[in-house]
């Protein structure tokens, strides 16, 4: 089975997943599992995994849950392994608080994390020019979703901000019009821009690594949630998961992390 964590539980020794279907015996849902404190090690809210399901007449174990090794989107080595790359030195560890930052959003506005304190916040990283349907296409149309499902809980509860990784092109008129495309929330949905100085030093905080190829980006795709307190609550690294897994992840911090 495939499936991402929503929420790990030392003391019951549970896991929170929101898992794929199985073609004729489950459909895809959100459930808790009981493994071992050695397979709980290294688990984290957003990581995907794949793992093996026994089912007897009496009960249900879960064998081999791993997280699965994300690489940066599409990209091959010549003998077709995925690339890897170190995180920045800057990156934010799970738990941490992320540093306070500004940054213009789309209606030319300066948009600062932490006057979003008390509500949780979705950030992802994206370019408008991106040629790769699902790589950054397929990030904002996560956080559409995310922003129609919530939508009760838009501003109030939950906002929602894109970084373009292409400062240069992706001026303010052009994340405008961009925006515009997702029917984005100019309050709620905020998409940010910066100098490139600026947009690097957010992008390490939550461990993105890109750089300019021809006439394109070459960028890995990291998810992120904050808490209301503005620590770091979720990652999700790359582009692969359904936007049903991301919205059981928020909506498990927008309840309070209980389910």
């Amino acid at each position: 089975m495939e499936g991402m964590v929503v929420e790990v539980r030392p003391e019951s020794r549970e896991v929170l997943v929101s898992h794929k279907a199985v073609d004729g015996w489950m459909p895809a849902m959100i459930m808790p599992f009981q493994i071992s404190p050695q397979q709980m090690a290294g688990l984290y809210p957003g990581a995907r995994v794949n793992f093996e399901i026994g089912v007897t007449k009496s009960r249900t174990r879960v064998r081999k849950m791993k997280v699965m090794e994300s690489a940066l989107d599409g990209i091959k080595l010549d003998d077709g392994e995925a690339l890897k790359l170190p995180p920045p030195d800057s990156k934010v560890a799970l738990g941490s608080m992320v540093p306070d930052f500004t940054l213009t959003d789309q209606s030319g506005n300066m948009t600062t994390l932490s006057s979003f304190r008390g509500r949780t916040v979705v950030v992802n990283f994206i370019y408008t020019r991106c040629p790769l349907p699902d790589v950054c296409p397929r990030l904002s149309a996560g956080l559409a979703f995310l922003q129609k499902k919530f939508s009760q809980r838009m501003g109030t509860e939950l906002i929602l901000l894109t970084v373009t990784l292409d400062p240069t092109y992706d001026t303010v008129p052009v994340l405008s019009n961009y925006s515009a495309r997702w029917h984005a929330s100019k309050d709620s949905w905020r998409f940010l821009t910066g100098t490139k100085q600026q947009v690097a030093k957010v992008a390490g905080y939550f461990g993105l690594i890109y750089w300019a190829e021809e006439d394109s980006l070459v960028h890995s795709s990291v998810t992120s949630i904050l808490g209301r307190d503005g620590r770091l609550v979720a990652r999700v690294e790359g582009s692969r998961h359904s936007v049903t897994q991301l919205a059981d992840l928020v909506l498990n911090q927008l309840d309070g992390g209980k389910k």
